[in-house]
Order: structure tokens, then sequence, then C-alpha cells
């Protein structure tokens, strides 16, 4: 839309904040679909026209036509003429008769008002009430505006007290504060997801954004859409019809289906031809429709897969403390190496890649977000055929390692220790090392092949203990005669994946399982816990040569510590001559050597690789958390979900509870679900409902509670058996 003289609008109507709406957002992929407008699109898209492009004429006059373009929906605009007969503008001085009037009007053409564009919502509370009451009569869903920054807070209220959404509009850069999208993030990060962007693809080509980088930038913010194909980049573009144009509006669709969400409206909005431009939005409705019939149908193909693989020593030369404790640790001394094993997995057409990625594992406690971020940007220049957003890293959580960001937290404050590595220090050394392990795996890529493999070892337990009076205690006593029972369940699964040459030789194997590294967390020295004794074992049972890349699953409950059989298993081990890591590694080791058969019989060299990178907003339950973990925003949260042939992988930030991931594999579509916690930012604990009404948790513990923990399951299940048709 052209910005005019006074006040133009867009406006939608949604159901109340609530879990339950927190779920149905989920459910339908961010911005709410109408109850009254269904959509008989494959997708659940609904396309429409925009008012603006018959801003010659009037509102009903727009009304008719769309109606006679088979179209079902339409955007509405402040300030509009309502019908020829009058000389009333569409606002929120509208008498309800004249309101009346529209929806009978709307009715009989069988059109559906969704949103309307209200140019700059007012900040003042009676203001704004008055326009949000005139959006709610209307039934509308979105209101699209360009409002003051220091207006959010009262629109974010508004918002969710009328269920009305408002997305942000741009306009070309120079005439807009939000040309661009990076711009619309900042102002609504922290906010309700009823805040959001209408995208106006138009005005950023004119700006020289690219639709699919924008939408890109969005992700889950992406509320709305007006789109425009132009005939050019820059500001003398103007439209023609879509898929003839420089916008790529194909790859727009396509970017906007890989994103899963489900925009209120793609609005047709023809700036050209005004006087009679029928015709062309016919154009461009008939692109739509079969472009994402094809994207509806398009079946996932199987293509040859390449891999690569490389490990790195991260280990810190210089005296550093360890984090994961509630205690300073200075380690002078290393008892193992830690180690960063990286694996790169990418699949190709004739001409392109088909999708990709690069899976680090590194023997540290969590990866902070701003490190993640640090990684991407120096893989930008060296790996230019690598979408850097593909990269994922996790953490195996030991807490014998050293920190990668400075905190408040006073034991882990070492500006006073002489001659001891600073956590910003180490941050600098460990992107160094991982970048240089990332850019080996990609370049060391061949023809490979993949299996998989499901084995069991008793390694990660409960370690709340729960009593008669209904409270648990981590690592509580469980002789106590008031001891009732362990707080939660146990998952001993060890999920695998093997990866195979050209000649069927195992290169490395991915091990995933349901528990931390944590057996001798109280160390004062370096070390990588039971994941070094684990990687020693298994290659001497099936290759000394072999890479291994380790994962813990939802474990954020869970610990190889033993609330009982404490000495009994401690006897066993003695009796095999072998400490508690080495224990755990053996019967690791052994899950995989007892696969390992299996899977050399089932090796795809081509399969299905699909990977999305999805934004997810979770509500905040508590306070921040404490200063020792990272200060950055829940939400949004990045999420991985990866498809390699019948295998799903997911990744979250937390230390998540059991439970979520236990429901999450249930309802997975995937034969076998690997869950990656801790994974490109750490967010601290993600405790289940009963685990808070246990207590031994204080409410900066955690900033997520168990409602948005069932978004979090609800919201992967959904992306990855979207992946699984």
């Amino acid at each position: 839309m052209d910005w005019l003289p006074g006040s133009l609008t867009t406006s939608s109507i949604m159901r109340p904040l609530t879990i339950g709406y927190w779920l149905l957002a989920i459910a339908t992929g961010g911005g709410l679909a109408s109850s009254a407008a269904e959509t008989t699109d494959p997708l659940g898209w609904r396309l429409g026209v925009a008012a603006w492009s018959f801003n010659r004429f009037t509102f009903f006059e727009a009304v008719d036509r769309t109606s006679a373009l088979g179209l079902r929906y339409l955007e509405a605009f402040e300030g509009q003429r309502v019908r020829p007969d009058s000389e009333a503008k569409l606002n929120a001085d509208l008498p309800d008769e004249e309101l009346a009037r529209i929806k009978a009007k709307l009715d009989a053409a069988k059109v559906v008002l969704t949103s309307i564009y209200i140019h700059e919502l007012p900040g003042e509370e009676a203001a704004g009430r008055k326009a949000f009451d005139f959006c709610r009569k209307l039934a509308i869903e979105t209101i699209a505006s360009e409002p003051a920054p220091e207006s959010l807070n009262l629109i974010e209220r508004l918002c969710d007290e009328y269920g009305i959404n408002v997305a942000i509009h741009d306009h070309a850069k120079g005439s807009s504060r939000y040309w661009d999208p990076q711009e619309v993030l900042k102002v609504c990060e922290g906010r309700s997801p009823r805040l959001g962007a209408c995208a106006d693809v138009g005005h950023w080509q004119r700006s020289g954004i690219k639709p699919v980088d924008g939408v890109r930038v969005l992700g889950r913010r992406l509320l709305s859409l007006h789109v425009k194909d132009l005939n050019e980049f820059g500001p003398n573009g103007h439209d023609v019809w879509w898929g003839t144009g420089q916008g790529d509006i194909a790859g727009l669709l396509r970017e906007v289906r890989r994103l899963g969400v489900t925009p209120t409206l793609f609005a047709i909005e023809y700036e050209y031809n005004w006087e009679d431009n029928r015709n062309d939005l016919a154009q461009c409705a008939k692109f739509f429709r079969e472009t994402v019939a094809q994207i509806a149908a398009r079946p996932a193909q199987e293509r040859p897969l390449v891999v690569g693989w490389a490990a790195t020593d991260i280990t810190p030369q210089k005296p550093v403390n360890l984090v994961g404790q509630y205690e300073k640790r200075i380690a002078r001394t290393t008892r193992d190496p830690l180690t960063a094993t990286a694996l790169a997995l990418e699949t190709r057409s004739d001409t392109e890649p088909v999708d990709q990625a690069i899976l680090v594992s590194c023997d540290v406690i969590g990866i902070p977000k701003a490190v993640t971020e640090k990684l991407r940007e120096k893989l930008k220049p060296r790996l230019p055929d690598f979408d850097v957003r593909k990269l994922v890293l996790n953490g195996t959580h030991t807490h014998t390692a050293p920190g990668l960001v400075e905190t408040a937290y006073k034991p882990y404050d070492v500006s006073g220790d002489a001659g001891v590595m600073k956590p910003t220090e180490y941050a600098e050394f460990f992107v160094d090392r991982v970048a240089q392990a990332a850019v080996e795996a990609w370049q060391k890529r061949k023809p490979a092949g993949l299996s998989w493999g499901l084995g069991y070892a008793s390694v990660g337990t409960n370690r709340r203990a729960t009593y008669f009076d209904g409270k648990s205690v981590m690592y509580g006593k469980t002789d106590a005669a008031n001891f009732s029972h362990v707080e939660g369940y146990r998952d001993d699964g060890v999920e695998m994946l093997f990866c195979w040459s050209a000649e069927k030789k195992l290169t490395g194997i991915v091990v995933n399982l349901a528990c931390t590294s944590q057996e001798t967390e109280h160390l004062e020295e370096i070390s990588a816990d039971f994941w070094h004794e684990t990687r020693q074992e298994i290659r001497r049972r099936v290759g000394s040569d072999v890479f291994i890349l380790a994962q813990c699953a939802a474990a954020g409950d869970q610990s190889p510590h033993l609330l009982f059989r404490g000495r009994a298993e401690e006897i066993m081990a003695l009796r095999r001559g072998l400490s508690r890591r080495q224990e755990i590694a053996r019967r690791i080791a052994g899950a995989v050597e007892d696969v390992f058969p299996v899977a050399q019989g089932d090796v795809l060299t081509s399969l299905v690789f699909r990977h999305e990178v999805v934004s997810v907003d979770l509500p905040e339950k508590v306070p921040p958390s404490p200063a020792f973990l990272e200060e950055d925003p829940v939400h949004p949260i990045e999420v991985h979900v990866i498809r390699l042939g019948d295998v799903a992988i997911a990744t979250n930030p937390f230390e998540l509870f059991l439970d979520y991931g236990i429901r999450m594999k249930a309802r997975s579509k995937a034969v076998l679900t690997l869950l990656v916690q801790i994974a490109g930012q750490d967010c601290g604990y993600l405790p289940t409902e009963r685990a808070v009404k246990g207590g031994g948790y204080s409410a900066e513990d955690f900033r997520v509670g168990s409602e948005g923990g069932q978004v979090l399951v609800d919201e992967t299940v959904k992306q990855i058996n979207a992946l699984f048709p």
C-alpha cells in the first residue's frame, strides 16, 4: 500500500490470550485462522484482495470486484468511501447502522473481511479502544498498521484483550521506519504473538530486499502479506503479474510453507493499471493457485547423500573455572580432553542443494546463543555454499568444562584470578576451533550411506526423590521412612545413526541417549566425563578411526547418579575392574555393538533429507533466570527439525524434562526420533507441572513452565510430522 494522508487501516480479530490460544496458534502455524473463513486451499492458506488495489472505487465496489474474481477474502483500508450513494468513509466513526450495511454487503457477496489497514494506530487509550471496538464489530482478525514504537505497550495489551492481531506494515526505505524486517523483529521482541508483521513484499523490492529473505527473517512473526511482483528492484519498479517479475513469488510461497506459518491473508495488492486491473489480479490468483497446488503435491524425493566428518580438540590451554556446580572450581590440570565433533550432511539435485546440515557436538555444558551466532558469522565467508542457519550445535552437558559467556554469578567470576582464562577468551578459542572442524567436515563431503539402529543401555535415571508429603528433592534420600517414589520416568533407549563410506566402511556414529554427562561433575579437572571413556570403548569395538557424535536427548531431570542400588552397582563395577564411568561406557558401547551388525544390512545411499529451521514463541511463566544462565529472552527460540529417511532429529535449547521428550517421540510419525537438548542456545530448565508442584526449584530456576513446555511439544510434533506426509 502506498501511504495516504490521514488514517488508513487494516484489522483482525482472534481469541483471548490463554494457553488455549497458544496451542491453537501453534496448531495453525502462527496467525490464527478465522473460524468463519473456511478455505479450500490444500495448505490452508487464504488468497484475497487488498482493497487498496481498487482505491479508485468505493468499498462496496471493491467487494463486488473481489467476488467477481472468484475470491472470498478482502482486506479493507481506512478512509475508503463506503458506497457510491454515500460520502461516509470507512473508519471508527461509522455509526452502527452503516456497519450493519457493510456486513450485509459482505454476506450477500460471500466475501469475508479478514483485515484492515490503519496507517497509525493511536497510542492513547480512548482512541486505541475506539479503533479496536470498530474492528471487533466487523469481525476483523488482523490490523495492518505502522504504529509508533512507544504505542506498542498499549497496542499489545489491546491485542490480547480484544483477541485481534496487529501486523506491522512496511513501506519503502526512506518513507517508513519499518522498511527493514529486522526493525519489526526488534520492536516485537518479547511481546505477545499477536504482534507481528504484515510483509509488503513490493516495498521490500523497492528497498532492495528479496521477499524470500524478508520472510525468512520474520519467521513466525509473519502474520499477513501484501504480495506484489515488480518488474525491477528499486524505487521505480511497478507491479506485474506474479511469477513474471523479479520478486520470486514462487520462492516466497515455498519459504512461507517451509516456515510452517499460516498468515491471515495473502493479499493481492496491485498498484498498477488503476482504472481496471481486474485481469491483472486474476492472473496473480491463477499463479498462486497453481504454485500452491504444486507445493502441496510435491512428493518428497530421495537424493544421493554426501557426508563429511571432522573433530577437533577444544581443551583450554590455561587454567579455567569449571561451570555447572554452585562453587568456584579452578581447573589447572586436564583429566581427559574436550572434543568437538562435526558431521556435514547434504543431498543434491542435478543443479542445486536439496538440503544440508552441519551437526556439531561439543564437550561443554551448553552453547550460548551469542556463541552460536558468532560461529555462524565466522562460517559465512568460509563456506559460501552452506546456509549457516543450518548449523546445529549441542553440548554434552559436562560439568567439568569452562563456560563460554561472562555472568554476574559470583562463583563464576574470575576477573580477580590471575592467570585464569576468562569465559570470553575461551569462547574465542572455542569458536575458532569449532569453525575449523565445521569447515573441514564440509570440505570432506563424499558419497555416503546412512542407516539407523535402536539399542538399550541403563545410564540415566530420574534424579528427584518424592516423599509422602508430595515434596520432591533432587538427589533426595531414598532410605528415609517417608520416601514414596522416584518422581519420573527413565528412558534407556540408545538411538543411533551410522554413516558409511561408498565402500561400506563405517565412518562415524551419532549416539543419542537421555542422560547428561555428569558422572564425575565435582572434579576440579577438565574432563569430558563419561563420553571420553565411551568414545574409547566404542572405537575399541567397531573401529579405531570412527567419529562419535554424542547427543543428549531430553534429560533435564535425568542423571547417571543412582538414587538406590548404589552400593550393589559399585560392587558389580569393582568385580569387573571398572570405574563408574567405564561401566557407563561399557553399557553404551554394548548397545552400539549389539546393533552394529543389523545396521550394516540396511544402508541407504539415497534418501529424503529435509532440514527446517523454525522460530517458536513460548510464553514466559516466571521471572528471568539467575545470572549464571544466559540472559537472552526465551522467545522466540530456534528449533531444528530434520528428516533423514525414516529418522527425525529435533532440537530444543532447554534442559528439557524427560516427559516432554517422551510425548514428542510417542506422537512422531518418524520410525525413530532423536531429540537433542541444549542446542544452539542455553535456556535452562524446562520442568514438568508435577516437578514444579514437587518443589525444589525457585521461581528463578526456569523461565518457561509446563504450558510453554506443551507448546514446544505440540509445535515440534507438528514440524516433524509435516516432513512425513
